[in-house]
């Protein structure tokens, strides 16, 4: 089978092996996979993920092999290892949290040599961990649960009793999914700021009321009058450097801030300023099984506007070139993988 291997700054599509399922594990053939922001992460900063890894003390040996990436994935049940259930059928399609199960912990799959993603026609995963795929549901849309799970854990992570401002800041592709969750929610006020014009014609789409050009100004200062004394929820949605400090300056008194980009090294607020203002903060990762669930389930029932976040798609061949044109915003959002074709 082809697998699209990660060295450092640079990819390799190499022929390898069929994966063979363990105890409890299926083989999955790959229908479709995005390009999530940290793939995007773990490629320009592959040297000093190899660095943490011989640190940890993972043999060389590991390490060589390179790191078979992707997380966001749709596939068909293509075989079934010892000890299965086997209580779906081969072609089935499902998607799972990107995990595999083993005798002794969970590993994330798609971010280290340990545990190889769905960059490749074939991969392996966890029975116990297998979610169906709706019929009626199109691949291209069921390839976005993932990321959606993680703007709905962010807003159950948000208290939204009394129908608050939300200010999404960053409209990627976290942001989006924010502010398609909030749309779920059913918030009524969603302010949403960016530098891009792209994104932000992107946040209306996915149901932003509001979107401000963020060189033009700062989007708290569009939130209604009326509510504008009342307390706001926010969702950082960018790991901008400093744009948690900027929040809590911005932010209104008693409002609550939901931190989902990542910040790479250190980053500071003013912590004064933040107890004068009694502002909650709370940093949220992933989701829980059930989100990912209903995830699944709102792209099935027609709840979410799903069709303007993808902007593209393309071969295992074609993941460089995907890569180097998601350096900018104004072209993308989120980009499909189709290792078996169309």
């Amino acid at each position: 089978m082809r697998a699209l291997v990660m060295h450092p700054n640079r990819f390799v599509l190499e022929e390898r092996p069929l994966p063979e399922p363990g105890p409890g594990q299926v083989l999955a053939r790959t229908l479709a996979c995005g390009i999530c922001g940290s793939d995007l992460h773990l490629y320009r900063h592959a040297d000093a993920m190899l660095e943490l890894g011989r640190q940890a003390g993972i043999p060389e040996e590991i390490l060589s092999k390179g790191v078979v990436l992707g997380h966001e994935f749709i596939a068909e049940i293509a075989g079934f290892g010892p000890g299965t259930r086997q209580q779906l059928a081969i072609g089935d399609r499902v998607t799972s949290t990107p995990f595999v199960k083993g005798e002794l912990e969970t590993v994330p799959m798609g971010s280290t040599p340990l545990v190889d993603g769905a960059y490749a026609e074939y991969f392996l995963l966890s029975e116990e961990l297998l979610i169906p795929v709706p019929k009626d549901l199109p691949t291209t849309a069921a390839a976005l649960t993932e990321p959606l799970a993680i703007g709905i854990h962010a807003v159950n992570r948000a208290s939204l009793d009394g129908n608050p401002v939300a200010i999404v800041v960053g409209c990627g592709p976290i942001g989006l999914a924010v502010i398609a969750a909030l749309r779920l929610r059913g918030v009524e006020h969603i302010i949403a700021g960016d530098f891009s014009a792209k994104r932000r014609e992107l946040a209306l789409a996915m149901g932003a009321t509001i979107v401000v050009d963020a060189a033009q100004g700062s989007p708290f200062a569009h939130i209604p009058a009326d509510l504008a004394a009342k307390p706001a929820v926010s969702f950082e949605c960018t790991g901008a450097t400093g744009m948690l400090g900027q929040i809590v300056e911005q932010i209104p008194a008693r409002s609550e801030i939901v931190v989902a980009g990542i910040a790479h090294g250190s980053d500071s607020f003013t912590p004064m300023l933040a107890i004068a203002k009694e502002l909650s903060i709370h940093f949220v990762s992933f989701y829980q099984q059930a989100e990912f669930q209903a995830a699944l389930d709102a792209l099935a029932d027609g709840s979410i506007n799903w069709r303007p976040w993808i902007t593209g798609k393309v071969g295992l061949e074609g993941v460089a070139t995907a890569f180097e044109e998601l350096k900018d915003p104004e072209r993308h959002a989120k980009i499909l993988i189709y290792p078996n074709g169309e």
